[in-house]
């Protein structure tokens, strides 16, 4: 008895060894292309590099407190914040809506869905160069078409708001697909049942998708805001693509203008006590988020 009690602590000891073993790789390419580069990141934000003037390693809050009297930065918040808050709400409003239709779709028709799958599987390089000919006059068809009738849609890209309103658009069309399987993923765990219970008791399909689904879908809701706002920091490609910061610097977001201090005022440390306070700020957002879809969903 004792015997087959210290063979199978043996045996449960070396599949616990087995495990780490597995999870080695993992462990490294996180320490390796995570830790290390974010740990670097942190180093030169409170450190004095610039690539032309050198650098004393002198350490200390300076980047830090440069942010409080920097308007370009403060601007920079601004521009990100509403490419982030736009971007994420249609996002999600499209994605439901889209989710939502295909949701009733049946048949040999449910293929379709594949259609919307594919702008999230374009590459943002690829999506930016396609919607900055989209908005560019002398390129555009959509500018061709109206023409013929005489009507001129306006330059978009030469106006700070036009700008953001294309960069939105742009980032809605290849993200929105995101939003949409989460939405119908979630859809899947609601059993038709309460549908039928609602209709039954005279409830329109407007009041029991407003009453009864909404609520059910508001853990998925807050998981898509969550990954979609965090990943709306980082609008770099669509903005280096289709407006450069331009016009002026009216889209410089946060993170474009933190690739502008690194590469191409030198300022190596301003630029990485810009993302330092991006991260920091992700990382909060995420934070009570999380702690919200744990209230909602207990």
């Amino acid at each position: 008895m004792a015997d087959s009690v210290i063979a199978r602590r043996g045996a449960t000891y070396e599949l616990q060894q087995g495990y780490r073993l597995m999870l080695l790789p993992a462990v490294l390419a996180v320490l390796l292309f995570a830790i290390v580069p974010l740990a670097g990141m942190f180093a030169l934000a409170f450190s004095d590099y610039h690539l032309i003037r050198g650098t004393n390693w002198e350490f200390g809050w300076r980047n830090f407190l440069r942010m409080l009297s920097d308007r370009r930065l403060v601007n920079s918040v601004y521009v990100m914040a509403a490419l982030s808050v736009f971007g994420v709400i249609a996002q999600v409003l499209i994605g439901t809506a889209v989710a939502v239709g295909l949701q009733k779709i049946t048949g040999r028709w449910r293929v379709g869905r594949v259609l919307f799958l594919l702008p999230y599987a374009v590459p943002h390089v690829a999506v930016a160069l396609i919607w900055l000919s989209l908005f560019t006059p002398t390129l555009s068809p959509i500018n061709a078409f109206f023409d013929l009738f005489g009507v001129t849609i306006p330059a978009f890209l030469t106006s700070q708001w036009g700008a953001i309103f294309a960069i939105v658009v742009a980032d809605t069309w290849t993200n929105f697909p995101f939003a949409m399987l989460i939405i119908m993923a979630a859809l899947q765990g609601i059993s038709p049942d309460l549908e039928e219970a609602a209709a039954l008791d005279g409830a329109t399909r407007v009041r029991t998708f407003i009453h009864i689904t909404l609520p059910l879908l508001t853990p998925a809701l807050l998981m898509i805001t969550l990954f979609r706002f965090i990943d709306s920091l980082k609008h770099f490609p669509m903005i280096f693509v289709m407006t450069k910061g331009g016009p002026g610097r009216s889209t410089q977001a946060t993170n474009f203008y933190a690739y502008v201090q690194t590469f191409q005022n030198s300022n190596v440390a301003y630029g990485a006590a810009i993302a330092v306070m991006l991260f920091l700020t992700a990382a909060l957002i995420s934070y009570h988020v999380a702690k919200l879809n744990q209230r909602v969903t207990t």
